[in-house]
């Protein structure tokens, strides 16, 4: 449990971290990664540099806690999705918020990586972000699972198959969040989509 010792003159400590995140999103959403700098991120969000020191040690590590925070809220929006309509209902509900977060900041990942060359993996922000991912893809696998069998199927057992998926998630994202489908309806390219994807996990 938070220390009540974290209030101050100066706020609460995880108010003022949750709006330095919150200023990050708004300028990757502007500007893309190039945009993100800790001088910008304390202009946004109305503080200083030196207090956001004090939860971040540079735009690395808020890029990495942004996307640890997506990677959870997308495992507790896929545990909250119901399972008894079948898989591909499933993918079907899943897309639209997957293309939401792909939007705020996983499709930035590769440029982070071409620009930082990603922090090192001793950080304890790398770490909670690797804990993170585990955390949604478990929570990916079992969902796709427990649909799969409520309509009397089952996924294939091959290592790949969560790679497989989460590519066609990223990738459909993308062309969802660029709109380069123009000549399809949002919904017809989720529930096309979503057909395919569960046909080709299944056995």
């Amino acid at each position: 449990m938070r220390s009540t010792s974290s209030n101050s003159i100066y706020g609460d400590a995880e108010v003022r971290r949750r709006r330095t995140l919150d200023a990050a999103i708004a300028l990757l959403d502007e500007g893309g990664y190039s945009a993100l700098t800790l001088r910008a991120v304390a202009k946004r969000a109305g503080t200083s540099t030196g207090l956001i020191y004090q939860y971040f040690l540079d735009k690395q590590d808020i890029f990495a806690a942004l996307l640890s925070e997506s990677q959870l809220e997308m495992a507790d929006f896929v545990n909250s999705l119901p399972r008894e309509q079948g898989l591909t209902a499933l993918l079907a509900a899943m897309i639209p918020e997957f293309a939401r977060h792909w939007a705020r900041v996983g499709r930035l990942v590769t440029t982070w990586r071409d620009i930082e060359g990603m922090a090192g993996s001793e950080r304890e922000s790398m770490l909670d972000l690797h804990a993170s991912v585990s955390i949604y893809n478990a929570a990916l696998i079992r969902a796709l699972a427990e649909s799969a069998a409520a309509e009397g199927s089952t996924l294939l057992d091959d290592p790949a198959l969560i790679h497989v998926v989460l590519s066609g998630l990223k990738g459909l994202s993308d062309t969802i969040v660029n709109d380069f489908a123009k000549e399809l309806t949002p919904g017809h390219l989720v529930n096309f989509s979503a057909r395919a994807l569960a046909r080709a996990i299944t056995a």
